[in-house]
């Protein structure tokens, strides 16, 4: 998998993994979510089931995030560092391959995410109900 194919995936998953319920106390609810990723000019859908134990996970702090983020993105493909949750947004760090290190920031909007990086890969996600 060439390393603009696996950050889109990372970024993806995460995507996925982030969003806020209207209830301000979780992030993220469990059920299918689908959402794209763009980067590099190209768009890549995504579709996940996060299940009630990972949207669990997504709920907690920092740490479980990165827990939960670490096991859904091997550090063979990116290493994650420096998560820092703040109500309804997440950063973070992701140092994928040799390519240089990115910032990326997620905010939350009820039951759907937006996010970026800073070399501006774009990703939004939207929960559309049970798993299917």
């Amino acid at each position: 998998m060439t390393l603009r194919r696996s950050f889109a995936s990372l970024a993806a998953v995460v995507a996925a993994c982030l969003a806020l319920p209207a209830d301000a106390a979780d992030r993220m609810r469990a059920g299918q979510w689908v959402g794209t990723t763009i980067t590099a000019g190209r768009t890549f859908p995504n579709s996940s089931c996060i299940s009630q134990a990972d949207a669990d996970a997504m709920n907690g702090d920092a740490k479980s995030i990165k827990a939960f983020l670490e096991k859904a993105i091997p550090p063979e493909i990116c290493k994650l560092s420096d998560f820092k949750v703040n109500g309804g947004t997440v950063v973070y760090t992701a140092t994928c391959g040799s390519a240089p290190a990115r910032v990326v920031t997620t905010s939350y909007h009820g039951d759907s995410s937006a996010g970026g990086d800073s070399i501006g890969t774009k990703s939004e996600a939207k929960r559309t109900g049970a798993c299917k």
